[in-house]
């Protein structure tokens, strides 16, 4: 498992050529749940659930530019 470097001040660093942009725990922790009750509370899909979190909130921060 790779490590995520970071700065003095705690800022992420490129990690092997790949640059980890930090996203809140908490809000991802929080997005995951929302997420788990929008289904209906079925177990079994929490790896899902977060991931998808994280990519929800990865976008909200850096939305994909869009071509006219």
């Amino acid at each position: 498992m790779s490590k995520i470097r970071k700065s003095e001040n705690g800022a992420p660093q490129n990690a092997g050529g790949v640059m980890v942009a930090e996203i809140d725990r908490d809000l991802v922790s929080q997005r995951a749940y929302e997420r788990y009750v929008e289904r209906g509370r079925e177990d079994g899909q929490d790896v899902d659930d977060w991931l998808t979190a994280e990519r929800e909130l990865r976008e909200r921060r850096n939305p994909p530019n869009q071509e006219h």
